[in-house]
Parts: structure tokens; sequence; C-alpha cells
């Protein structure tokens, strides 16, 4: 039996306390590949605590890959690759200090969720609260290169406080999107090198790589991320992954396949993977995913993230955390840009940042794709469609996979269903290479929970209904 003494926990909640203690000795070999973990009835007994305490710890350590769950046998300890013993991971404090995702497509402004009207409005204000108040001198002074120092160091707390990241400011690059920023990557690390990107993905990443004039090759996934056999077989150098939530499956990346990534790439000079953490705040159930950079020992992850989609996509503010061998290069090398981002608006994101609006409005977010996520989930209960309806990663961020048992094709059912814009697509439609794609008789469809809305959950499982 698993013994913690939870006077020592201090301000952590119990089934975090319990999570991260699991989880360590799991790291440390003190749990052992294959063990048999308690019961949660057993366990909560044992420590004298409730049983949802330890289901939410138990969910956890699964939903990152620590442990797994085998029906009617109960909880079993994952193995982990050699290297993992030696890490332990950093903990993520504040799961409300939000962080973001990134805008996926152009919808028209009439189409755009009420998260993004919210957004531009918490902008407004914090926009002219900035005018008013802040010098002159400051407001309008020429950026440096990396960004503004007041910002820099507003998102390095946040990351602390957020992802559990101690990062230098100055390890910080701001620009003005998440495609500048890789385009400005490939100007860093080489367009002679060979990217890697996951398929099904974000198809925009190929073409911004081979308008570079970059050779992209595309990684198919499988049950734990990124299939690390075709990795190695791919020649590649850099490595384009969502380990924490990844768009457009909503699969995590264990954390074994997280230390063989990390392994991949320190096997060679000048390998690199760049985390894309779009909607890390976003996870609907239990902490966030930690990030791959918080077990980076190597330092070969290139952390990048982004504020635009979470506050309007009309902002293009989005930022990179580079390792210091590249840092060094960055400023030799791509110093001498002038910054991407004006002064003003960097500005008025640190005080958001810094006064905690921007946690407050995360919170927000977060509660309506919650909403939106409960009534989807219900809809399809209350119309008896579960055994032929099945949502896969609902509670891992802003999006989710619709498995639908039907004879109808994925763009044949999305036709019949007449859902508005950016609301639901086709996982195919994320696929660069067609044999990537999953042949298992099941239509699978990409649900948008900010763009579906709460009251739309009904309509989507009614004319599912109508259709199955």
């Amino acid at each position: 039996m698993l013994d913690y003494d939870l006077n020592e926990r201090g301000s952590v909640s119990l089934y975090e306390y319990l999570y991260q203690r699991i989880r360590d000795d799991i790291l440390s070999g003190s749990i052992v590949a294959g063990e048999h973990l308690p019961s949660k009835r057993g366990l909560a007994q044992h420590l004298g605590i409730s049983v949802i305490t330890v289901e939410g710890a138990y969910d956890q350590l699964v939903a990152e890959g620590f442990v797994r769950s085998v029906p009617r046998r109960g909880y079993f300890a994952n193995e982990l690759p050699r290297a993992a013993t030696v890490l332990r991971l950093k903990d993520a404090a504040d799961r409300d200090a939000g962080s973001v995702a990134p805008g996926r497509a152009f919808v028209p402004v009439s189409d755009l969720p009420k998260t993004s009207l919210d957004g531009a409005r918490l902008w407004q204000r914090a926009l002219k609260t900035v005018l008013a108040s802040e010098s002159e001198r400051e407001l309008f002074a020429p950026a440096p290169a990396q960004g503004t120092a007041r910002l820099r160091r507003a998102i390095a707390a946040h990351l602390r406080g957020s992802r559990g990241m101690d990062v230098d400011p100055e390890a910080i690059v701001i620009g003005a999107g998440a495609q500048l920023l890789d385009t400005m990557l490939v100007q860093l690390l080489g367009r002679e090198r060979t990217y890697a990107v996951e398929d099904p993905g974000y198809l925009r990443l190929t073409r911004i790589y081979q308008a570079c004039g970059c050779d992209v090759c595309h990684i198919p996934l499988d049950a734990e991320g990124p299939d690390l056999h075709k990795l190695e077989k791919s020649g590649a150098d850099v490595l384009h992954l969502m380990p924490s939530h990844q768009f457009p499956t909503g699969r995590v990346t264990s954390i074994a396949r997280r230390y063989a990534l990390l392994g991949w790439a320190s096997q060679r000079s000048g390998r690199y993977l760049i985390e894309d953490d779009f909607d890390c705040e976003f996870r609907l159930a239990g902490k966030p995913i930690p990030p791959l950079a918080a077990i980076d020992a190597p330092g070969c992850v290139i952390y990048t993230n982004t504020f635009s989609k979470s506050l309007s996509s009309a902002l293009r503010l989005a930022y990179m955390v580079l390792p210091d061998r590249l840092m060094e290069r960055y400023r030799q090398e791509l110093g001498f840009y002038a910054s991407t981002v004006s002064s003003i608006d960097q500005i008025v994101l640190a005080h958001l940042l810094e006064t905690g609006e921007y946690e407050r409005h995360v919170r927000r977010v977060r509660k309506r794709a919650r909403d939106a996520r409960d009534a989807l989930v219900a809809a399809i209960a209350q119309a008896d469609l579960e055994d032929r309806v099945r949502l896969e990663g609902a509670d891992a961020g802003l999006h989710a996979v619709l498995a639908i048992r039907t004879d109808l094709d994925e763009h044949e059912l999305l036709r019949v269903l007449g859902m508005p814009t950016g609301c639901v697509s086709a996982l195919a439609d994320h696929l660069w290479c067609a044999e990537h794609g999953v042949d298992d008789g099941i239509c699978h469809l990409v649900v948008q929970y900010l763009m579906l809305e709460k009251e739309m959950g009904g309509e989507l499982a009614e004319k599912l209904r109508t259709i199955l």
C-alpha cells in the first residue's frame, strides 16, 4: 500500500499532492514498471481521503501516460525510458493562470465565437487604461528585437505559474504571430535541415516550411504520440509537435514517448523539438499536461505559444523560449531585426498579465468550453446515441473528435449536418498524406467547443440521431 503523509502537502490540493507523489515514485523507480497500484477505494480508505480524490489523481496519471487503466483489473504503472528515472517534472502551480490557443483557420467576423469578441473588449479596455496611465516614453519607445523587457518578464512569471517552467526572460522572443516565429526558426536553424510535422496536423506548417525552401516529412501518430520508428527512419533534424493536446486528434503524448523523443533529439547535434503548446491551459478536467520543455535536460526543446485566439484573432502576439545555445545564435544572427510587435501592444499585454485580467479571462473561456462540452455529451446521451457516437479526447482542450459509426463518409456527413462554418470539420481534411488516415470504418469529425457554443450541442445530437 502507498504511504504518503498528507500533512506535508502545504497549500497543494489533496488530489494534486497525491498525483505528484505517485508520479515522482514512478519516475524514481520506487514504483516499478507493471506494478499494480492500489484500488481507488482501498487507497482512499488507507489515506483517509475520498474516492473522488484518488480517482482524480489516477485520471491525471493516466492522461499523462504514467499509469494505464485495465478494465476490471485496475491501474498499473507504465514502463518509462531509463532517462526518466533521472529527471523529475516541475510542478505546474495554478491551472487557472491561463494561457492560450492559436488561431487555426480564418472565419468571417459574423461567425466569430463569443470568446473572441470578449477578448476584443478586454483588449479595448486595457488599451484605454494603458494609454491613460502609462508613460508616453515607454509606450512609444522602440522595442528591442526580442520584445520589451516588461512583457518578457510578465510572460516568464506567467509560465512559472501556469506551466511550472522556470524561464529566463532573456530567453524569450516575442513576435507577430506563430507563423512569423516559425519562419524565424527556419532562419535560425537552417533551411538545409529536414523538418518533420505531425500528420494529421496543422497543414499550414507544411506550407510554411516548404515556402522557406525546406524539405518536409510527415510523421503519423500512434496511441502515444508521434510514431518514433517513422521519425527515426525519416532522416528529420527537427520535429514540430503538439504534445499536450495534438491538433486535430486531441491526443496527449505519453510521458514515455516524451522521454523517447528527447532521447532522439539528443542523439545527434543539431536536432530539435519545437513544442507548440497551443491550448495548454484549457484542459477541461484535472491538471494541465506538463510541457515537454519542463523535462528538457538536454536543451533541445524550443517552446512556442501564442495569445492570438484566447484574446482575438486580430491580435498577432506570440512568443518562443529558446535554449541557451540557440539564444546566443539568435542574438548574433537575428538580433538586427526590429521588433515585429508594437511597443503599445506589448505593454497592453503585459498589463493584462500583471493585473490578473488575462487569467480571469482564461477562466471564463474554460468555463464556456466546458459548458459546451457538457451540453454535447448530455445531448448525445439523451438522443440515445452512445452506442454509435463517441466523443474522444473530450477533456483535453478546446476541441475533441466525434467518432461516429455510419455508412456515410466524413464529407457527406458534414454536408448533411449543415453545421456553421468552423464548428465541425472532417479529420481527413487535416491529413497531408492519405495513408496516415485511420481506416476503421468510423467517421471522425473534429468539434471546436468555442465555435459550437452550449446551445448547439442539442442541435448537433438531434441531427445525428435523425441521420443515424
